[in-house]
């Protein structure tokens, strides 16, 4: 059995790296693995097999600074042979010198340099600092082993990084298993009448679903625009639940801007199990700017909840593959106004086509191929 050091920055009970991470350490310690989990922050209970290595960050004005600041620290654990001993270690964040790094976001370089001229970055401490960790990763001198969610993170490594190809690896998607699997229809319904009755939507009533961290990553002020421009028979039947650590009072002044009333919007807040919330909405409206990945976009198919988002997520195809839309880049909002009401107008077929699609996947092997990967 070997002992696993793992750097991961925060850990709270709903980010998605941090449920990615938690599904990782727990499958290691149920194979008989010892995980030291070097970390900053954690919230929530320790799992039998786990140790904990709390280092605090000084008060820094900035993230990036105590990003940079731990990163340092887990180079000095690495290093230091009176700590406890470790067979592999493994890095959740962009940190250099460990065994391996989980790439849960989308290549830094690449994405900033498309936002910003190269002239405007070089003077943002943030970009600077954050670029740097990524070359400690990814520089052909580097030996670290990169296990990347979609293909492009390794087209992009390569290409701003010159990245050796047998150092990137391929994971197949990773949801929760215990979300993975659709109730039977009886308990969908129960589900579904009684989340929409607690939270005041009746039967005709239209729910569209955004979860998000970021209201600018993820594209929710594209979403509420969007339901905002429906036509007024589907605009006044539609129910926003905004799920996630959002801002709650710049989400309501963007509702009222949309032409949308204050009872068509709940705000949940960071919720424990999404599966039940998926179960009982109608549509998720995922239009990202930025998303490696996006787990929320399986999930929702795994429920059988039909999906709108942009080709600009990692997991594109596989809502493409179930017969839900995808916007092509550049973004158009015209386009999301027009696909969102296309597919309200259809939403029966869309969900017995994501249904049918969901059925036939297996959206849960991550873990068990990262697992299998960081002990062979």
């Amino acid at each position: 059995m070997k002992t696993i050091l793992a750097a991961l920055y925060r850990y709270h009970p709903f980010g998605g790296l941090q449920r990615d991470s938690m599904r990782l350490f727990e499958e290691l310690a149920a194979r008989g693995h010892h995980v030291i989990v070097f970390t900053a922050e954690w919230t929530g209970p320790v799992p039998d097999g786990i140790t904990l290595e709390v280092v605090h960050p000084p008060r820094f004005a900035s993230n990036h600074r105590r990003m940079k600041w731990f990163s340092d620290r887990f180079l000095e654990r690495l290093k230091n042979s009176s700590a406890p001993h470790f067979d592999v270690s493994l890095a959740m964040s962009r940190i250099p010198g460990a065994d391996f790094y989980f790439a849960a976001d989308v290549c830094m370089k690449r994405y900033w340099s498309k936002l910003h001229p190269a002239w405007i970055l070089r003077f943002l401490p943030r970009y600077r600092t954050y670029l740097k960790l990524e070359e400690g990763v990814c520089s052909p001198l580097a030996h670290t082993r990169i296990l990347c969610l979609v293909q492009s993170q390794i087209d992009d490594y390569r290409r701003e990084y010159g990245t050796r190809p047998e150092r990137l690896q391929l994971l197949p998607p990773g949801m929760d298993p215990h979300c993975s699997i659709r109730p039977d229809e009886l308990t969908v319904n129960r589900i579904r009448t009684e989340l929409r009755k607690n939270n005041n939507v009746s039967a005709d009533e239209i729910v569209l679903v955004m979860i998000a961290s970021s209201v600018f990553n993820k594209g929710t002020d594209r979403a509420i625009t969007a339901a905002g421009n429906l036509p007024p028979a589907l605009k006044k039947r539609v129910r926003l639940w905004l799920i996630g650590n959002l801002p709650q009072k710049k989400l309501e002044e963007m509702l009222t801007r949309a032409g949308l009333l204050p009872n068509q919007a709940v705000f949940f807040g960071a919720v424990d199990g999404i599966r039940d919330y998926l179960l009982a909405s109608d549509l998720m409206v995922h239009p990202a700017r930025n998303e490696a990945a996006g787990m929320a976009l399986i999930e929702s198919v795994s429920a059988g909840t039909p999906v709108i988002t942009t080709d600009i997520c990692g997991y594109a195809p596989y809502i493409a593959e179930s017969g839900n839309t995808v916007l092509k880049s550049p973004f158009s909002q015209t386009d999301l106004d027009i696909a969102l009401e296309k597919t309200l107008l259809e939403l029966p077929a869309r969900r017995q086509a994501t249904l049918a699609y969901a059925a036939e996947q297996d959206f849960t092997a991550r873990t068990r191929v990262f697992a299998d990967i960081i002990t062979r």
